[in-house]
């Protein structure tokens, strides 16, 4: 039976299906990492029965939104997810940010970035390639500890000290030598972020790397953020100033086409 309950602030009455909740929870966990889940460690994992989580597996896997592998008797995602997740693409308005994103691009020769908050994590939406030879490697869909990363911080910016300890109770976890461990460091950024408008990362999540973003608003409330992500040799003060140039046009175009808050 589904569980309602009043929604936060009062806006109504929302109701949580254990099922529904359990095949997300399932989706979820498989798509945390690359290599494949067991029955038994989904059970375990998950504090669920594996005689209840069957019927859902075999569910997801006949619809094709799990994959499963006869060999190691193991599910990874389908390629139902891929197909839905490509459909986005088609969407007006991330029409409309593919373009500002490829205006950012042209204009400045680097990779731009679009993502949103999921938990504490980055999730990348989208991306547009620099045309040089020499880039970032990265893939949409991938998650990073918004922490450690440009576009995390100014997705991160209006946090306050408490919250970012909520978000992350097992502390801030390095992922470089460069990556925030101290809270109060973290924090001091954030308040520089909203003072300047502008988040920034040396080699914080990825070796010879450095970004620059901005957050994306509706009605002054962060929504998501882009980023430019420059390889630190052909990083300097001149190129700086025009991806931040650039990118606070972008942000100010992209909060009018986005039809509603991502996360």
């Amino acid at each position: 039976m589904a569980r309602i309950r009043k929604c936060k602030g009062g806006h109504g009455i929302s109701t949580e299906h254990k099922p529904t909740l359990r095949a997300l929870s399932v989706l979820e966990l498989v798509a945390q990492r690359s290599n494949q889940y067991t029955l038994s460690e989904l059970s375990s994992e998950l504090g669920i029965p594996a005689s209840t989580l069957l019927p859902i597996v075999h569910t997801l896997r006949d619809k094709r939104y799990l994959a499963y592998n006869d060999k190691t008797q193991a599910y990874s995602l389908g390629y139902r997810l891929f197909e839905l997740g490509s459909m986005i693409e088609e969407t007006d308005f991330f029409f409309g940010i593919l373009d500002i994103m490829h205006t950012v691009v042209d204009g400045c020769g680097e990779t731009c970035h679009f993502g949103v908050l999921s938990g504490g994590d980055v999730l990348y939406l989208a991306k547009v390639n620099s045309p040089q030879t020499i880039r970032m490697y990265s893939m949409t869909g991938r998650r990073l500890p918004a922490y450690s990363t440009a576009i995390g911080k100014a997705l991160l910016r209006d946090y306050t000290q408490k919250q970012l300890r909520e978000v992350y109770p097992d502390g801030l976890k390095p992922l470089m030598p460069n990556t925030i461990t101290d809270f109060n460091e973290l924090y001091r950024q954030l308040l520089e972020i909203r003072k300047q408008g502008f988040a920034y990362e040396q080699e914080e999540s990825n070796k010879n790397l450095r970004c620059i973003a901005v957050p994306v608003c509706i009605d002054g409330k962060v929504s998501a953020a882009l980023s430019v992500s420059i390889p630190i040799f052909r990083y300097s003060e001149e190129l700086r100033q025009k991806i931040e140039s650039l990118l606070t046009e972008a942000a100010d175009f992209a909060g009018h086409i986005l039809p509603f808050k991502l996360f």
